[in-house]
Parts: C-alpha cells; structure tokens; sequence
C-alpha cells in the first residue's frame, strides 16, 4: 500500500515538473505578431515592399560620344539626343557677372562655369584688339523652353527638344549692335579667328549641314575645350567629323 502511494506522489510531482516547464518555455518564444509564427524572406519583402528603394534613373548612353579622338566630348543632335532628365552642373548667370566685355540681350542668360570663365578670357581679349559690341543673345535652354520655341518656331529650323547644344549649358548664340547678317561683321570675323584659342568652335560651319543636319550659323558657338577646338577649326570640320571612328 504504502509502495502505491508512493508511486502516485512521483507521478504527480512529474505532472506538475512538466506543466511549470511548458510554460517557462513558452514564455522564452520570441514574439512574432498575431498568428505567433516566424515569416520567411519571400513573405517580409512582400508585406514590406513599399520599403524598397526606387530604382536609379541612368542618363543615355546615346548623349555621350563613345568614339575616338574624344570619349568625353558630349555630341547632341537628332541622332544623339539628351537624356529627358538631363541637367547640365554648376550654371552661372551671367548678369550676376556684370561682365564689360559684352552685353546680354535678356538678364537670365546662363552657361556653365567653365563656358563663362572661357568667355570671359575671350570677349577681354576681343576688346584689347578693338572688336568690342558683341551681345550674347542666348545660352542654357531647359527641355520646357527648348520645346516653346519648337513649337513656336515660323522657320522650322528649331531643333527638337532633347536634340538642342543649349540644353547643355555649352554653347551661346552671339550677335552685334545693328547689324542682321552676323557673318559679315568685324565681330564674326575676330570670333572665327580666335574662338578656338579660348574652346570654342562654330559648332554648324558653312557647307557641313549634311553632317550637322543645321544651316551655317555664324552666331553659334559650342565649348569642347582645348586642344580640341584647335584641330577641328584648323580643318574646318564639323564636330561629328571629329568624333566619327578613326
């Protein structure tokens, strides 16, 4: 008798034992929500997905000429156009720069940085040799502008937005006091002298359109820098003779 009452008592000392170690361990689980069970990677990225990042917008590789003597010159034109979200860096109007060399044809005329810093050694130079008058009428084109005066263009001589130099912020359009035809003043002739000393080329030479796919425009001039410029005045080549493949 006494053998069974001691049996009993040790399977009720076991029962208590189990049910105290039941809790204690369910108490050690780690919280995992409402329904208490882990998720699996597949079920946290997908209840989590307006958590991940954009993805990265990567500029066209079509802007960038890619061919020799120059893989960093930026060739823009109906073939090779801007990407949408393109912006050219460091823009600097050039009213803040109060500049004596030249006049501005409007107060919100801008260029980058080192287009101004090439202009401004040019336009002084100009004037130490007599040639003053110059009046930039034009430089950096936002996509909206360029698009304005695309579609408002009489001539039909615009050029498509994506496909304009002034959306780089590397090129100005250049007149002078009084006179309608560009080509023939003291001015344009300094300029087609001396541009390519300072970077600059007349980006659409006279009898290139079948290269350029744009009319002679003496009053365009486009930043490449140097030496650059000096090759491409010196044999009166367009810019995408330049850049085509040796």
């Amino acid at each position: 008798m006494k053998r069974f009452i001691h049996i009993v008592g040790l399977l009720l000392v076991l029962c208590v034992a189990a049910v105290f170690f039941m809790r204690y361990t369910d108490s050690e689980r780690p919280n995992n929500g409402p329904s208490g069970r882990v998720q699996t990677s597949d079920e946290f990225q997908a209840d989590n997905s307006h958590m991940s990042a954009p993805p990265l917008s990567r500029p066209s590789s079509s802007a960038l000429s890619t061919n020799s003597p120059s893989k960093d010159i930026l060739l823009v034109n109906a073939e090779n156009p801007l990407p949408k979200d393109y912006r050219p860096k460091n823009l600097v109007n050039l009213y803040d720069k109060k500049h004596k060399h030249f006049q501005l044809a409007k107060a919100d005329i801008e260029v980058c940085e080192a287009v101004y810093q090439a202009m401004d050694a040019m336009f002084t130079a100009a004037q130490k040799d007599g040639v003053r008058g110059f009046i930039i009428t034009s430089g950096y084109r936002s996509r909206e502008e360029q698009k304005e005066i695309f579609s408002t263009s009489a001539d039909g001589f615009a050029a498509n937005p994506g496909e304009s130099e002034h959306e780089t912020g590397l090129a100005f359009d250049v007149t002078s006091y009084g006179n309608e035809n560009f080509e023939l003043t003291p001015q344009f002739e300094w300029l087609s002298k001396h541009c390519a000393e300072y970077g600059f080329i007349i980006r659409y030479p006279k009898d290139k359109e079948d290269m350029t796919g744009v009319p002679f425009e003496p009053w365009h001039y486009r930043y490449v820098g140097t030496p650059h410029s000096k090759e491409i005045m010196d044999k009166g080549i367009a810019l995408e003779e330049y850049l085509e493949p040796q």
